[in-house]
Protein backbone atom coordinates (compact mmCIF):
# COMPACT_ATOMS: atom_id res chain seq x y z
CA UNK A 1 0.00 0.00 0.00
CA UNK A 2 2.66 2.24 1.13
CA UNK A 3 4.74 2.52 -2.26
CA UNK A 4 1.81 4.19 -3.72
CA UNK A 5 1.65 7.19 -1.77
CA UNK A 6 4.72 9.25 -3.80
CA UNK A 7 3.13 8.55 -6.78
CA UNK A 8 -0.20 9.78 -5.03
CA UNK A 9 1.36 12.74 -3.73
CA UNK A 10 2.78 13.43 -7.63
CA UNK A 11 -0.79 13.04 -9.06
CA UNK A 12 -2.23 15.50 -6.48
CA UNK A 13 0.69 18.30 -7.34
CA UNK A 14 0.15 17.94 -10.80
CA UNK A 15 -3.82 18.48 -10.66
CA UNK A 16 -3.06 21.83 -8.35
CA UNK A 17 0.34 22.74 -8.79
CA UNK A 18 3.20 22.95 -11.79
CA UNK A 19 4.95 20.14 -13.02
CA UNK A 20 8.67 19.59 -12.33
CA UNK A 21 9.91 18.70 -15.84
CA UNK A 22 13.81 17.90 -15.32
CA UNK A 23 16.67 18.58 -12.56
CA UNK A 24 20.28 19.16 -13.04
CA UNK A 25 22.14 19.46 -10.51
CA UNK A 26 26.11 20.12 -9.95
CA UNK A 27 27.59 19.48 -6.71
CA UNK A 28 31.25 19.45 -5.47
CA UNK A 29 32.49 16.73 -4.19
CA UNK A 30 32.75 15.89 -0.49
CA UNK A 31 35.65 16.29 2.38
CA UNK A 32 38.96 15.54 1.10
CA UNK A 33 42.85 15.28 1.85
CA UNK A 34 44.75 18.62 1.54
CA UNK A 35 45.28 19.63 -1.74
CA UNK A 36 48.05 21.90 -0.85
CA UNK A 37 51.15 20.99 0.32
CA UNK A 38 52.01 24.12 2.77
CA UNK A 39 51.33 22.99 6.32
CA UNK A 40 52.17 19.12 7.65
CA UNK A 41 52.94 17.77 4.31
CA UNK A 42 54.84 14.56 4.46
CA UNK A 43 55.37 11.61 2.61
CA UNK A 44 52.05 10.09 3.75
CA UNK A 45 50.10 13.30 2.76
CA UNK A 46 51.69 13.33 -0.41
CA UNK A 47 50.50 9.56 -1.17
CA UNK A 48 46.56 10.85 -0.01
CA UNK A 49 46.84 14.42 -1.53
CA UNK A 50 43.43 15.77 -2.87
CA UNK A 51 41.56 12.03 -2.28
CA UNK A 52 38.28 11.68 -0.53
CA UNK A 53 37.95 10.61 2.82
CA UNK A 54 35.59 9.54 4.58
CA UNK A 55 33.78 12.12 6.07
CA UNK A 56 33.07 13.15 2.58
CA UNK A 57 31.48 10.05 1.65
CA UNK A 58 29.32 9.95 4.29
CA UNK A 59 28.28 14.35 3.44
CA UNK A 60 27.29 12.73 0.17
CA UNK A 61 25.31 10.24 1.42
CA UNK A 62 23.38 12.17 3.32
CA UNK A 63 22.58 14.86 0.56
CA UNK A 64 21.68 11.59 -1.65
CA UNK A 65 19.36 11.38 1.13
CA UNK A 66 17.90 15.06 1.11
CA UNK A 67 17.71 14.33 -2.80
CA UNK A 68 15.43 11.64 -2.26
CA UNK A 69 13.00 13.53 -0.17
CA UNK A 70 13.41 16.25 -3.39
CA UNK A 71 12.50 14.03 -5.86
CA UNK A 72 11.77 10.10 -5.37
CA UNK A 73 9.18 10.54 -2.51
CA UNK A 74 7.76 13.16 -4.40
CA UNK A 75 6.87 10.89 -7.11
CA UNK A 76 9.21 12.42 -9.94
CA UNK A 77 11.52 10.06 -10.12
CA UNK A 78 10.95 6.16 -9.65
CA UNK A 79 11.78 4.70 -5.93
CA UNK A 80 14.48 2.11 -8.18
CA UNK A 81 17.05 3.08 -10.60
CA UNK A 82 15.88 3.28 -14.23
CA UNK A 83 18.58 4.25 -16.67
CA UNK A 84 15.96 5.76 -18.98
CA UNK A 85 15.61 8.58 -16.72
CA UNK A 86 18.33 9.58 -14.71
CA UNK A 87 22.09 10.07 -16.34
CA UNK A 88 24.98 10.94 -14.04
CA UNK A 89 28.41 12.38 -14.77
CA UNK A 90 31.98 13.15 -13.24
CA UNK A 91 35.48 14.48 -13.90
CA UNK A 92 37.70 12.27 -14.14
CA UNK A 93 38.99 11.96 -10.38
CA UNK A 94 38.85 10.07 -7.74
CA UNK A 95 37.31 12.27 -5.26
CA UNK A 96 34.16 13.28 -7.47
CA UNK A 97 33.88 9.60 -8.89
CA UNK A 98 33.27 8.50 -5.09
CA UNK A 99 31.37 11.63 -4.36
CA UNK A 100 29.39 10.63 -7.17
CA UNK A 101 28.58 6.63 -5.79
CA UNK A 102 28.48 7.98 -2.53
CA UNK A 103 25.16 10.38 -3.45
CA UNK A 104 23.57 7.44 -5.33
CA UNK A 105 23.98 4.93 -2.23
CA UNK A 106 21.73 7.66 -0.25
CA UNK A 107 19.55 8.79 -3.21
CA UNK A 108 18.83 4.49 -3.92
CA UNK A 109 19.50 2.52 -0.60
CA UNK A 110 17.98 -0.49 -1.96
CA UNK A 111 19.28 -2.38 -4.92
CA UNK A 112 17.48 -4.69 -7.15
CA UNK A 113 16.55 -8.43 -6.96
CA UNK A 114 17.86 -11.14 -8.66
CA UNK A 115 14.85 -13.54 -10.62
CA UNK A 116 14.21 -17.28 -9.72
CA UNK A 117 16.75 -19.27 -11.54
CA UNK A 118 18.62 -22.19 -10.72
CA UNK A 119 21.48 -21.10 -7.75
CA UNK A 120 24.58 -21.90 -9.76
CA UNK A 121 23.86 -19.38 -12.22
CA UNK A 122 24.08 -16.44 -9.70
CA UNK A 123 28.00 -17.84 -9.12
CA UNK A 124 31.48 -17.59 -11.45
CA UNK A 125 33.11 -20.77 -13.07
CA UNK A 126 35.12 -21.79 -10.34
CA UNK A 127 34.08 -25.09 -8.50
CA UNK A 128 35.01 -23.98 -5.07
CA UNK A 129 32.92 -20.86 -5.17
CA UNK A 130 30.20 -20.92 -2.49
CA UNK A 131 27.10 -18.07 -2.90
CA UNK A 132 27.48 -15.22 -0.02
CA UNK A 133 25.84 -15.97 3.36
CA UNK A 134 22.87 -13.37 4.13
CA UNK A 135 22.60 -11.92 0.73
CA UNK A 136 19.02 -13.24 0.45
CA UNK A 137 17.71 -12.42 -3.09
CA UNK A 138 19.43 -9.81 -3.18
CA UNK A 139 22.02 -8.72 -5.91
CA UNK A 140 24.56 -7.55 -3.78
CA UNK A 141 25.21 -7.91 0.13
CA UNK A 142 23.46 -5.06 2.16
CA UNK A 143 21.28 -4.00 -0.61
CA UNK A 144 23.91 -1.81 -2.35
CA UNK A 145 22.67 -0.22 -5.89
CA UNK A 146 24.99 0.13 -8.50
CA UNK A 147 24.60 2.88 -10.52
CA UNK A 148 26.44 3.97 -13.96
CA UNK A 149 28.83 7.27 -13.61
CA UNK A 150 30.24 8.34 -16.60
CA UNK A 151 33.44 10.04 -16.90
CA UNK A 152 36.15 11.56 -19.24
CA UNK A 153 39.68 12.47 -19.33
CA UNK A 154 40.22 16.20 -18.16
CA UNK A 155 41.85 17.72 -21.37
CA UNK A 156 38.82 16.97 -22.75
CA UNK A 157 36.11 17.30 -20.26
CA UNK A 158 34.96 20.91 -20.94
CA UNK A 159 31.46 20.67 -18.97
CA UNK A 160 32.61 19.47 -15.11
CA UNK A 161 36.92 20.11 -15.29
CA UNK A 162 36.52 23.26 -17.69
CA UNK A 163 39.27 22.50 -19.42
CA UNK A 164 40.62 25.92 -20.86
CA UNK A 165 44.12 26.30 -21.40
CA UNK A 166 44.41 29.55 -22.41
CA UNK A 167 42.84 29.98 -18.89
CA UNK A 168 45.06 27.57 -16.64
CA UNK A 169 47.91 29.39 -16.84
CA UNK A 170 49.35 29.30 -13.21
CA UNK A 171 48.32 32.78 -12.68
CA UNK A 172 50.12 34.18 -16.24
CA UNK A 173 47.49 36.91 -16.70
CA UNK A 174 45.46 37.02 -13.74
CA UNK A 175 48.35 37.50 -11.16
CA UNK A 176 49.12 40.59 -13.43
CA UNK A 177 46.23 42.31 -13.39
CA UNK A 178 45.08 45.93 -11.62
CA UNK A 179 42.41 44.25 -10.05
CA UNK A 180 44.79 41.57 -8.47
CA UNK A 181 47.30 44.17 -7.66
CA UNK A 182 44.90 46.76 -6.11
CA UNK A 183 42.81 43.98 -3.96
CA UNK A 184 46.15 42.28 -2.86
CA UNK A 185 47.59 45.14 -1.48
CA UNK A 186 44.51 46.01 0.31
CA UNK A 187 45.22 42.62 1.56
CA UNK A 188 48.69 43.03 3.35
CA UNK A 189 47.05 43.63 6.98
CA UNK A 190 45.78 40.24 6.82
CA UNK A 191 48.88 38.86 5.20
CA UNK A 192 51.21 40.14 7.62
CA UNK A 193 49.10 39.51 10.68
CA UNK A 194 49.02 35.55 9.27
CA UNK A 195 52.87 35.19 8.98
CA UNK A 196 53.43 37.10 12.35
CA UNK A 197 50.82 35.01 14.14
CA UNK A 198 51.72 31.55 12.06
CA UNK A 199 55.21 32.60 11.25
CA UNK A 200 55.23 32.36 7.22
CA UNK A 201 56.49 34.50 5.04
CA UNK A 202 53.53 34.53 2.78
CA UNK A 203 53.24 36.98 0.11
CA UNK A 204 49.68 36.95 -1.65
CA UNK A 205 45.82 36.54 -0.81
CA UNK A 206 45.73 33.65 -3.38
CA UNK A 207 48.18 31.81 -0.57
CA UNK A 208 45.81 32.96 1.69
CA UNK A 209 43.06 30.95 0.10
CA UNK A 210 45.61 28.22 -0.40
CA UNK A 211 46.07 27.77 3.75
CA UNK A 212 42.83 27.97 4.25
CA UNK A 213 41.42 25.07 2.11
CA UNK A 214 44.56 22.83 3.82
CA UNK A 215 42.87 24.29 7.60
CA UNK A 216 39.49 23.40 6.48
CA UNK A 217 40.50 19.78 5.90
CA UNK A 218 41.92 19.10 8.14
CA UNK A 219 39.27 20.60 10.40
CA UNK A 220 36.75 18.55 8.67
CA UNK A 221 38.57 15.40 8.61
CA UNK A 222 40.11 15.75 12.45
CA UNK A 223 43.59 16.34 10.95
CA UNK A 224 45.41 19.31 13.42
CA UNK A 225 46.18 22.76 12.39
CA UNK A 226 48.52 24.87 14.10
CA UNK A 227 47.85 26.25 17.84
CA UNK A 228 48.78 29.09 16.79
CA UNK A 229 45.44 29.46 14.54
CA UNK A 230 42.83 30.96 16.43
CA UNK A 231 39.36 30.86 15.58
CA UNK A 232 39.28 35.04 14.80
CA UNK A 233 42.37 34.30 12.19
CA UNK A 234 40.15 31.87 10.97
CA UNK A 235 37.24 33.30 10.44
CA UNK A 236 38.86 36.40 8.74
CA UNK A 237 40.24 33.37 6.17
CA UNK A 238 37.07 31.90 5.28
CA UNK A 239 36.06 35.70 4.89
CA UNK A 240 38.54 35.97 1.96
CA UNK A 241 39.43 33.07 0.51
CA UNK A 242 36.62 33.33 -1.90
CA UNK A 243 38.37 36.37 -3.25
CA UNK A 244 41.67 35.06 -3.43
CA UNK A 245 40.05 32.11 -5.67
CA UNK A 246 38.52 33.95 -7.94
CA UNK A 247 40.93 36.59 -8.29
CA UNK A 248 43.56 33.53 -9.34
CA UNK A 249 40.75 31.14 -11.24
CA UNK A 250 37.68 33.37 -12.34
CA UNK A 251 38.49 36.48 -12.20
CA UNK A 252 35.62 38.51 -14.35
CA UNK A 253 32.42 37.55 -16.29
CA UNK A 254 34.45 36.78 -19.45
CA UNK A 255 36.68 33.83 -17.54
CA UNK A 256 33.29 32.63 -16.03
CA UNK A 257 31.01 32.76 -19.06
CA UNK A 258 33.43 30.65 -20.99
CA UNK A 259 34.24 28.15 -18.37
CA UNK A 260 30.78 27.63 -18.06
CA UNK A 261 29.57 27.85 -21.70
CA UNK A 262 29.83 23.95 -22.42
CA UNK A 263 28.31 23.18 -19.31
CA UNK A 264 24.96 25.13 -19.78
CA UNK A 265 24.99 24.29 -23.07
CA UNK A 266 24.29 20.96 -21.87
CA UNK A 267 21.61 22.17 -19.59
CA UNK A 268 19.49 23.84 -22.23
CA UNK A 269 20.40 20.38 -24.67
CA UNK A 270 18.59 18.58 -22.14
CA UNK A 271 15.95 20.78 -20.93
CA UNK A 272 15.34 21.67 -24.60
CA UNK A 273 14.88 17.77 -25.14
CA UNK A 274 12.17 17.72 -22.77
CA UNK A 275 10.44 19.92 -23.73
CA UNK A 276 10.27 18.86 -27.25
CA UNK A 277 10.17 14.94 -26.85
CA UNK A 278 13.26 13.77 -27.67
CA UNK A 279 14.95 13.25 -23.99
CA UNK A 280 13.45 10.96 -21.37
CA UNK A 281 16.40 12.15 -19.39
CA UNK A 282 14.90 13.77 -15.99
CA UNK A 283 17.63 14.26 -13.75
CA UNK A 284 21.21 15.07 -14.66
CA UNK A 285 23.83 14.72 -12.08
CA UNK A 286 27.36 16.61 -12.33
CA UNK A 287 29.86 15.54 -9.91
CA UNK A 288 32.82 18.67 -10.42
CA UNK A 289 34.91 21.00 -7.86
CA UNK A 290 34.51 24.38 -6.15
CA UNK A 291 35.75 26.17 -9.23
CA UNK A 292 33.16 24.50 -11.23
CA UNK A 293 30.30 26.00 -8.97
CA UNK A 294 32.39 29.09 -8.36
CA UNK A 295 32.05 29.54 -12.26
CA UNK A 296 28.32 29.19 -12.30
CA UNK A 297 27.43 31.25 -9.55
CA UNK A 298 29.78 33.61 -11.47
CA UNK A 299 28.19 33.20 -15.13
CA UNK A 300 24.94 33.57 -13.29
CA UNK A 301 25.52 37.20 -11.77
CA UNK A 302 25.03 35.11 -8.47
CA UNK A 303 28.66 36.79 -7.18
CA UNK A 304 31.57 38.44 -8.67
CA UNK A 305 35.23 39.42 -7.56
CA UNK A 306 33.60 43.31 -7.12
CA UNK A 307 30.97 42.23 -4.98
CA UNK A 308 33.28 40.30 -2.62
CA UNK A 309 35.40 43.35 -2.88
CA UNK A 310 33.00 45.86 -1.82
CA UNK A 311 31.70 42.77 1.11
CA UNK A 312 34.94 41.88 2.60
CA UNK A 313 36.57 45.18 2.30
CA UNK A 314 33.69 47.16 4.00
CA UNK A 315 32.94 49.06 0.77
CA UNK A 316 28.95 50.07 0.21
CA UNK A 317 26.79 46.38 -0.63
CA UNK A 318 25.63 47.14 -4.91
CA UNK A 319 24.64 43.45 -5.60
CA UNK A 320 22.14 42.27 -3.68
CA UNK A 321 22.07 38.95 -5.09
CA UNK A 322 26.05 38.60 -4.43
CA UNK A 323 27.20 34.57 -2.93
CA UNK A 324 29.91 35.80 -0.39
CA UNK A 325 30.45 32.02 0.99
CA UNK A 326 32.93 29.77 -0.27
CA UNK A 327 31.86 26.94 -1.66
CA UNK A 328 32.95 24.33 0.93
CA UNK A 329 32.83 20.16 0.68
CA UNK A 330 29.15 19.29 -1.31
CA UNK A 331 28.02 22.66 -2.00
CA UNK A 332 25.25 22.13 -4.89
CA UNK A 333 23.30 24.34 -7.62
CA UNK A 334 20.14 22.90 -8.71
CA UNK A 335 18.39 24.00 -12.14
CA UNK A 336 14.64 22.83 -12.18
CA UNK A 337 12.61 23.01 -14.86
CA UNK A 338 8.68 23.30 -14.68
CA UNK A 339 5.74 23.35 -16.50
CA UNK A 340 2.67 26.03 -15.59
CA UNK A 341 -0.65 25.56 -17.48
CA UNK A 342 -0.85 29.30 -16.78
CA UNK A 343 2.84 30.82 -17.01
CA UNK A 344 4.28 27.65 -19.67
CA UNK A 345 8.06 26.77 -18.76
CA UNK A 346 9.94 28.47 -16.52
CA UNK A 347 13.09 27.64 -14.44
CA UNK A 348 13.86 27.67 -10.80
CA UNK A 349 17.40 27.70 -9.57
CA UNK A 350 18.79 26.48 -6.05
CA UNK A 351 21.70 26.82 -4.24
CA UNK A 352 22.63 24.50 -1.01
CA UNK A 353 18.91 24.25 -0.60
CA UNK A 354 18.25 28.24 -1.28
CA UNK A 355 16.26 29.65 -4.19
CA UNK A 356 17.85 32.47 -5.71
CA UNK A 357 17.02 34.89 -7.81
CA UNK A 358 18.60 34.42 -11.43
CA UNK A 359 16.29 36.82 -13.15
CA UNK A 360 16.83 39.76 -11.69
CA UNK A 361 12.93 40.61 -10.90
CA UNK A 362 13.10 40.25 -6.86
CA UNK A 363 11.11 36.31 -8.45
CA UNK A 364 12.68 32.96 -7.56
CA UNK A 365 10.90 32.31 -10.61
CA UNK A 366 12.62 32.57 -14.70
CA UNK A 367 10.69 31.53 -17.78
CA UNK A 368 12.08 29.54 -20.16
CA UNK A 369 12.64 31.81 -22.20
CA UNK A 370 14.60 34.86 -20.25
CA UNK A 371 16.60 31.38 -18.40
CA UNK A 372 17.86 30.44 -22.62
CA UNK A 373 18.54 34.31 -23.23
CA UNK A 374 20.62 34.72 -20.27
CA UNK A 375 22.21 31.19 -21.31
CA UNK A 376 22.30 32.36 -24.58
CA UNK A 377 24.27 35.43 -23.37
CA UNK A 378 26.63 33.18 -21.10
CA UNK A 379 27.49 30.92 -24.07
CA UNK A 380 30.95 31.04 -26.15
CA UNK A 381 32.46 29.10 -28.96
CA UNK A 382 34.38 27.00 -26.34
CA UNK A 383 37.04 25.22 -28.52
CA UNK A 384 38.35 28.58 -30.58
CA UNK A 385 38.28 30.92 -27.81
CA UNK A 386 39.97 28.44 -25.72
CA UNK A 387 42.43 27.68 -28.49
CA UNK A 388 41.37 23.80 -28.28
CA UNK A 389 42.30 21.58 -31.52
CA UNK A 390 39.64 18.92 -32.30
CA UNK A 391 40.24 16.02 -30.36
CA UNK A 392 37.90 13.33 -31.49
CA UNK A 393 39.91 11.05 -30.70
CA UNK A 394 41.57 11.03 -26.88
CA UNK A 395 45.28 12.22 -27.08
CA UNK A 396 46.39 8.63 -25.42
CA UNK A 397 45.26 7.18 -28.92
CA UNK A 398 46.74 9.42 -31.24
CA UNK A 399 48.62 8.19 -34.35
CA UNK A 400 52.31 8.85 -33.24
CA UNK A 401 54.28 11.26 -35.71
CA UNK A 402 56.72 9.39 -36.65
CA UNK A 403 54.50 6.99 -37.41
CA UNK A 404 52.60 8.67 -39.58
CA UNK A 405 55.91 10.11 -41.47
CA UNK A 406 56.75 6.14 -41.89
CA UNK A 407 53.47 6.05 -43.24
CA UNK A 408 53.94 8.48 -45.89
CA UNK A 409 57.18 7.19 -47.04
CA UNK A 410 56.44 4.00 -47.38
CA UNK A 411 53.41 5.09 -49.56
CA UNK A 412 55.66 7.56 -51.54
CA UNK A 413 57.89 4.43 -52.32
CA UNK A 414 55.11 2.24 -53.13
CA UNK A 415 53.76 4.81 -55.67
CA UNK A 416 56.97 4.78 -56.83
CA UNK A 417 57.87 1.59 -57.11
CA UNK A 418 54.02 0.90 -59.04
CA UNK A 419 55.21 4.32 -61.62
CA UNK A 420 58.79 2.40 -62.50
CA UNK A 421 56.76 -1.00 -63.12
CA UNK A 422 54.46 0.78 -64.83
CA UNK A 423 57.49 2.61 -67.29
CA UNK A 424 59.31 -0.63 -67.98
CA UNK A 425 56.16 -1.98 -68.90
CA UNK A 426 55.26 0.23 -71.15
CA UNK A 427 58.73 0.51 -72.71
CA UNK A 428 58.78 -2.88 -73.40
CA UNK A 429 55.80 -3.25 -75.06
CA UNK A 430 57.08 -0.53 -77.52
CA UNK A 431 60.06 -2.45 -78.23
CA UNK A 432 58.46 -5.55 -79.16
CA UNK A 433 56.12 -3.41 -81.51
CA UNK A 434 59.52 -2.14 -83.07
CA UNK A 435 60.86 -5.18 -83.38
CA UNK A 436 57.35 -6.78 -85.03
CA UNK A 437 57.79 -4.33 -87.50
CA UNK A 438 61.11 -4.68 -89.01
CA UNK A 439 60.62 -8.66 -89.24
CA UNK A 440 57.44 -7.71 -91.26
Amino acid sequence: MFKWIPLLVYLIHLCFGDELLSVHIMWRHGARKPYFCNWGCDDKMLSQMSELTPVGMRQHYVLGQWLRKQYIETGFLDPYFNETQIYIESSNTNRTIMSAYSNLQGMFPQGPIVPEIAKDLLLPPMADVKAPEGIQNFALPNKIQVIPIHSIQEELDYVMYMFCPVLWDEGAHNLHTDVYYDINNRSQELINRFNKELNQNLTNIVELYEWRDTFISNIYNGGDNPKELTPDLMAELDKIAGLGFLLFYTQDYYQASLLTSEFFRTVLDGFDGILNGTSKIKYHAYSAHDSSIYASLYALNLTNVECYNQSYFGKVESNTTCITTYPDYTANIIYELYNSSTLGPYVKVMYNGTYVNICHDQAQTCSYSHFKNILKGIRKDYKKECKIKDRSIPIDYQTPWWAITFFILVLGLFICSISMVVIIHQKKQRFVRQNNRYEV
